[in-house]
C-alpha cells in the first residue's frame, strides 16, 4: 500500500483528478446506494439537481486521489500548490500573532488535508507552537502508518480520537496551540449532541466547542478549495458567544458548518453518511 501511495503520488496533479473524476462518475452512475446517498443528502439541503449531483461525483472522486498525492510529496511540493485568499491573511494574522489558542473547523470540503501545512509553513514554522490534527485511526492496520506518518510535518503533531490523542490535544492547546478539527464528522456515543443540520437532526460532535470554552479559544472555520494549480485557503474567524449550553451551541456551529458548505457545494463530500446513528446513540427526532 506504501508503494502504491508513492507511485500515485509520483502522477501529475491534475492527471491524477482527472482519473479521480472520471471514476467518480462511474461510481455514481452504477452504484445505487452511493447515488442515492449523494443525491438525499443534496435533497436535504434544497440544491439537488442532476448538474449539481454529477459534479459532486466527478469532485468527490478528486477528492480521494488527492490525499494520497499530498501524503506522497514533501511539504513544499505541496505548498507549491497552494496560496490563501487575500481576504483571509488579516483574520490569520490577527490570530495567529496572537498567544490565544485556536480551533481550527474544516468540513469535508476540497483537500482539508493542506490547510494545517498552509498555517505550520506561514505562521508556526521556526517556533515551539504546534498545530494538533484529530483524525480517526483506519479500521484496517495497512492504512494506520500511512495516515498517521503521512500528516506528521514539522509543527504538526496527528491526534488520534482516542483518550491518548486528546491528552496531546489538551497539551498542545495548553502551550497556545492549535486544534484541526472535522466538525461534520460523525462522533461515537457520548460525544456529541442532536442538532439540525439542513432541517434535519443529525448526531453531532460537542468536543471542538468544549475545547474553544475551556481554553478561550478563537474559532475558525477554513475550507481549502480545490483550483486547477492546487488549492486555495478560505478562513472566516466565528464570532458567536460559546454560552456552554451543548445544544444551543451545537445548533450554532451546524449553522455556520452550513453556510460554509453552500460556499462550494460542489466540493462537499455529500456521500458521507453524516446522519447515521452512532451504535449506543438514542437517535433524537
Amino acid at each position: 500500500m506504501e508503494f502504491l501511495i508513492y507511485l500515485i503520488s509520483r502522477l501529475p496533479l491534475n492527471l491524477l483528478r482527472s482519473i479521480g473524476r472520471f471514476v467518480g462518475t462511474l461510481i455514481y452512475r452504477f452504484d445505487s446506494a452511493y447515488r442515492q446517498e449523494i443525491n438525499k443528502n443534496l435533497t436535504r439541503a434544497g440544491i439537488y439537481s442532476p448538474a449539481l449531483a454529477y459534479e459532486v461525483a466527478r469532485e468527490q472522486g478528486a477528492q480521494a486521489v488527492e490525499a494520497p498525492w499530498v501524503w506522497g510529496r514533501t511539504r513544499q511540493q505541496v505548498l507549491e500548490r497552494c496560496c490563501i485568499d487575500e481576504r483571509s491573511l488579516p483574520i490569520l494574522d490577527e490570530a495567529l500573532g496572537s498567544a490565544r489558542p485556536i480551533v481550527f473547523l474544516t468540513p469535508h470540503i476540497g483537500c482539508y488535508e493542506v490547510g494545517p501545512m498552509m498555517v505550520a509553513e506561514r505562521w508556526l514554522k521556526g517556533t515551539n507552537r504546534q498545530f494538533a490534527i484529530l483524525y480517526r485511526v483506519p479500521r484496517k492496520s495497512y492504512l494506520r502508518k500511512i495516515v498517521g506518518e503521512g500528516r506528521v510535518s514539522e509543527n504538526i503533531v496527528p491526534a488520534s480520537a482516542d483518550l491518548k490523542g486528546v491528552r496531546q490535544i489538551l497539551r498542545i492547546m495548553k502551550a497556545g496551540g492549535i486544534a484541526g478539527i472535522l466538525p461534520d464528522q460523525v462522533p461515537s456515543h457520548g460525544e456529541g449532541v442532536w442538532a439540525p443540520l439542513f432541517g434535519e437532526k443529525a448526531y453531532t460532535m460537542t468536543f471542538p466547542l468544549k475545547l474553544a470554552k475551556q481554553f478561550n479559544a478563537q474559532i475558525i472555520m477554513a475550507r481549502m478549495e480545490r483550483e486547477p494549480q492546487g488549492w486555495r485557503m478560505h478562513v472566516q474567524s466565528w464570532d458567536y458567544q460559546l454560552t456552554g449550553d451543548e445544544k444551543q451551541d451545537v445548533t450554532a456551529m451546524n449553522r455556520l458548518i452550513e453556510e460554509t458548505i453552500l460556499k462550494r457545494p460542489e466540493q462537499y463530500l455529500w456521500s458521507y453518511k453524516r446522519y447515521k446513528c452512532p451504535r449506543g446513540v438514542q437517535r433524537e427526532l
